[in-house]
């Protein structure tokens, strides 16, 4: 009997070495692998619902010329390209912490929302959950993937619950049009406000150029300096062409008389020297500051006020159609949300996420199978 008794346990260990064994074949492992893993995908995993809709983000007017139509040939239409890039900086704003936030202001409403439920205990917010844990959760429960050849935007929410899907693609929606309608516009915005400033510091300068004109010519008697040198030119030249007759006159009565102090001389000569002197006098008087006013040098400043005037008029016209021309672009590139498929309330769960996860497992034994194979295989040759 104490024979019996001392085999019986050294036979029980035996038997569960042999079972253990036998359980941990590759085979026994594997299929016990994905026999949980069916399980679980097929069984006690929640169902899902999804929510799909389809916008593009279409321009005002087309680019050089292009076709404005979303039913346009999208090879040939740099709409497309332009759409395609506001839907890649869209799927990084939906995608956001600000978003996240802006849709669900209150964490603990949003685990409650998601909350894990058994038997599913792998799927859902757990409770007092980190803010990067929300977000990350948050990415999960949408997809916003833009089309490179049609240049629209699919966008996928899902939920644990039909309306969970279909309100969060809504949302998604509102939020889609907000940033293109806002934000794009706002730039705009900017850009026009920029160019009426323009516009504005062109009228300020264009006013204090005519303001020292103004003053520069209430200080010189209201008169144009140029038109005023003009005139004493005018003037002297007058004279130089008397003085030249007198000239001529006086050589012709010198010839005739022979005394050169004879009356008819005299008198000739008189005049020559009188016409001279004035003409001497109107010179320096236009070219002195002391006895008169320097018109060169008021020529020369009124000129250049003149000049600033121009300047000052032709760069107003320049910000104006600078700012008309923002204005037109402004019109012509602004970008509206335009939805192709609107989102529907699911009606049926979706499965997809069922087999995906287990074709998944199914991928990990194969990859696992395949490595492990190889370093066996390297191991026996070493």
């Amino acid at each position: 009997m104490g024979i019996r008794n001392f085999l019986v346990p050294i036979n029980s260990q035996l038997v569960w070495r042999e079972r253990f064994e036998r359980f941990a074949k590759p085979r026994v492992l594997i299929s016990a692998f994905l026999a949980t893993s069916a399980f679980y995908c097929f069984v006690i995993g929640r169902d899902r619902y999804t929510s799909v809709s389809e916008f593009v983000i279409q321009q005002a007017a087309p680019l050089n010329g292009a076709a404005a139509s979303v039913t346009a040939g999208a090879a040939a239409s740099p709409q497309v390209l332009t759409s395609l890039v506001d839907g890649q900086y869209l799927q990084v704003y939906l995608e956001s912490a600000d978003i996240k936030k802006r849709l669900f202001p209150d964490p603990r409403k949003f685990e409650q929302s998601y909350q894990i439920k058994f038997p599913d205990i792998r799927t859902g917010l757990p409770a007092n959950s980190s803010a990067p844990k929300q977000l990350d959760f948050y990415r999960h429960q949408l997809s916003v993937a833009p089309q490179p050849l049609s240049g629209s935007v699919i966008l996928t929410t899902s939920g644990f619950t039909p309306n969970q899907a279909f309100n969060l693609n809504n949302e998604l929606l509102t939020q889609s049009r907000r940033f293109v309608n806002e934000v794009n516009q706002s730039i705009q915005a900017d850009q026009n406000k920029f160019a009426q400033k323009e516009v504005k510091l062109a009228e300020i300068s264009l006013k204090a150029a005519k303001r020292k004109l103004e003053v520069f010519r209430e200080n010189n008697g209201n008169l144009s300096v140029l038109t005023e040198q003009a005139a004493t030119s005018s003037f002297i030249s007058g004279l130089e062409s008397r003085l030249v007759d007198l000239k001529v006159e006086e050589a012709a009565l010198r010839r005739q008389y022979r005394d050169p102090k004879a009356p008819e001389v005299a008198y000739i000569s008189d005049q020559v020297s009188e016409l001279e002197a004035q003409i001497r006098e109107e010179r320096e008087r236009s070219v002195s500051s002391e006895n008169g006013r320097d018109l060169n040098t008021l020529v020369l400043e009124e000129t250049g006020l003149i000049s600033d005037v121009d300047f000052a008029t032709e760069t107003l016209q320049s910000a104006r159609l600078a700012a008309d021309n923002s204005r037109r672009e402004s019109q012509r590139q602004l970008k509206f949300v335009v939805v192709l498929s609107q989102p529907q309330l699911p009606v049926a769960p979706d499965h997809n996420w069922r087999w995906q996860a287990f074709l998944a497992s199914i991928g990990v034994v194969i990859l696992s199978w395949g490595v492990g194979g190889f370093i066996l295989n390297a191991m026996k040759k070493s």
